[in-house]
Formats: structure tokens, C-alpha cells, sequence
């Protein structure tokens, strides 16, 4: 194992707490080292360098969200990791939590009916900078922070969107607080999304999923760590009242790695591969033309 940073005592610091033999001041050096695969956890803006960097090392690739700053740009990183035979992963950590599994399960059943609306806050009061979400060089702002996790678990349960309508507010040159809407053709019928993201507003985190027949209320869905097994509340139409639903803790972030180890080691595709951190781009961008334009756009 081992770790690069441009900061070597920090490099140091996180080296001991993990037991990490090897300490490097230059990522390029790390390319260098015989190593299977990655973790990239660089600002926004350097995903696609460094991530094409490790491809053509020979290294597989787990890759912090975004994969990158654009469709176009995720599907270069897909090309050069198809030609290569490596397996490139977005490291969207809770996509792999088996209380999403439960999620999925009691939608895919019908326990709410035919999905018909999704509501989803992500919110937190970033202090001032410095700090690289509110540099707009680095790939910095709320949109592509929290907003991603919003509109994945948004695509994740009704589909690809038809269009999206964006709002934006900005301070220290980057989106720090926004919200969107979404429009789906369900094979149901259709579903509409609500999605508030923020650097401004007080810490708040919750998707509720609102059928024909039940509400699902889904609790941290994004950031549910080690220790914390927070119930499900799937609340039924009237004189149906309420249920918690137990899943089970886990650590996101472990069960990511030990998924992206079975796909190195198996040779299939990882759970968050380059098509679907593509799709998401997609929807990234039509946010932000229909934020500086005011109007619907479609992805």
C-alpha cells in the first residue's frame, strides 16, 4: 500500500492511522508503484487527469464523485478504461449501503403504489473559505457536492429524467444553494422530483418517496455511517397508519471497496460505472444550462 499528498505530514498523519508502509509528496510518483488499483479523492477538477493518469499506468480506478466535470468528459475516462481492460468506478459510496437495497425492494414491490412524486433535501452550512468546494476552478460548488447525490437517487428510482428546471444562488463565485425539478415518464405512469441542495442552510438530509398508495421516508439516505441503523418509516394512506422498517448498519464506504474489489478481481463492471456517472453528468449539466438560462432543459 500507499498513499500520496502534497502535504507530507498530513500524508504522514493519515499514513500511520491506516498502517500504510509508503508515503509520497507526488501523485505521479504513486502511478509509479506497483499497485493493483486507486482511490482518488482529488478535487473535482483533477478526476479526469489523474483518473486517465492511473488508467494508463495499469492501475484500476475508484474515483470520488463526480467521475468528472462532464458527460463527455466520464465517457473518455470509459473509453480509455474499456481499451485498457481496467475497471473504473465512481465512488458513490451509498448506492452500496444494504439499507438502499430495502429502498429499492419496497418500491420495485408496489408497497407504495406506483411512485408518483420524490422530495429530497441535502443540506449543510459550509464555513467560509478556504475550502475547495467554494473554489469554481477545482469543480467547486453545491450542485455537483450534495445536488449529485439528490439527482442520482432521483435517476436511481424512476429513470432518466425528460427534463429539469434549476435554480441557483452563488457566493465566493460558485452555486451555494439551489433546488430542482424533474420530470420522468414512469412505466407507471408519470413522477415528478423536488430536490433542495445547499451550503447555507441548516445540516438536513432526508428523501421521501411518495406513491399512489404509501409514503417511504427515508432518513440520512446518503450519509447513514458505521453504528447508525436508522429505521425506514413507510406510512400507508388513511386508517393504514405507519411502520419502521429496521435495515440493517453498515459502512457505505467498506462495502463500496469490497464491491469495486469483487469487480477487479471478477472482471464485470462495478455497481457505479462510467455509463451511469455519465447519465448523472448529464443531468448535472442541464441543471446548470437551466439555471443561467431559466428555463427547462432536457439532459
Amino acid at each position: 500500500m500507499a498513499l500520496a499528498s502534497r502535504d507530507r505530514a498530513r500524508g504522514q498523519e493519515m499514513a500511520s492511522r491506516f498502517g500504510i508502509p509508503l508515503v509520497l509528496d507526488d501523485y505521479a510518483r504513486l502511478l509509479e508503484v506497483e499497485l493493483d488499483a486507486v482511490y482518488l479523492p482529488l478535487p473535482n477538477s483533477l478526476h479526469l487527469p489523474w483518473t486517465l493518469g492511473a488508467v494508463a499506468a495499469g492501475k484500476h480506478v475508484l474515483c470520488e464523485k463526480p467521475l468528472a466535470l462532464s458527460g463527455a468528459e466520464a465517457r473518455e475516462i470509459s473509453a480509455a478504461a474499456t481499451a485498457s481492460g481496467l475497471v473504473v468506478a465512481e465512488a458513490l459510496m451509498y448506492r452500496y449501503h444494504p439499507r438502499w437495497r430495502t429502498v429499492r425492494q419496497l418500491v420495485a414491490e408496489g408497497r407504495l403504489g406506483s411512485l408518483r412524486h420524490l422530495q429530497g433535501c441535502f443540506s449543510f452550512p459550509l464555513g467560509p473559505p478556504p475550502n475547495i468546494r467554494w473554489v469554481a476552478g477545482l469543480g467547486g460548488g453545491a450542485l455537483y457536492d450534495v445536488g449529485s447525490y439528490l439527482l442520482s437517487a432521483a435517476r436511481w428510482l424512476a429513470g432518466e429524467p425528460d427534463r429539469v428546471l434549476a435554480r441557483v444562488g452563488r457566493r465566493h463565485g460558485v452555486d451555494s444553494d439551489g433546488s430542482v425539478l424533474l420530470e420522468f415518464s414512469g412505466p407507471a405512469g408519470p413522477v415528478a422530483a423536488e430536490l433542495a441542495f445547499s451550503f447555507e442552510a441548516v445540516e438536513h438530509e432526508e428523501l421521501v418517496l411518495i406513491g399512489t398508495e404509501a409514503i417511504l421516508v427515508v432518513p440520512k439516505p446518503f450519509t447513514a455511517w458505521t453504528g447508525e441503523a436508522i429505521p425506514l418509516q413507510l406510512r400507508g394512506g388513511p386508517g393504514r397508519g405507519s411502520e419502521a422498517i429496521i435495515t440493517a448498519a453498515a459502512d457505505p464506504y467498506r462495502e463500496m471497496v469490497v464491491a469495486f474489489t469483487a469487480s477487479v478481481r471478477g472482471g464485470h463492471a462495478p455497481f457505479t460505472d462510467c455509463g451511469d456517472a455519465a447519465r448523472n453528468l448529464a443531468v448535472l449539466e442541464a441543471c446548470q444550462r437551466s439555471a443561467a438560462g431559466g428555463r427547462w432543459e432536457r439532459p
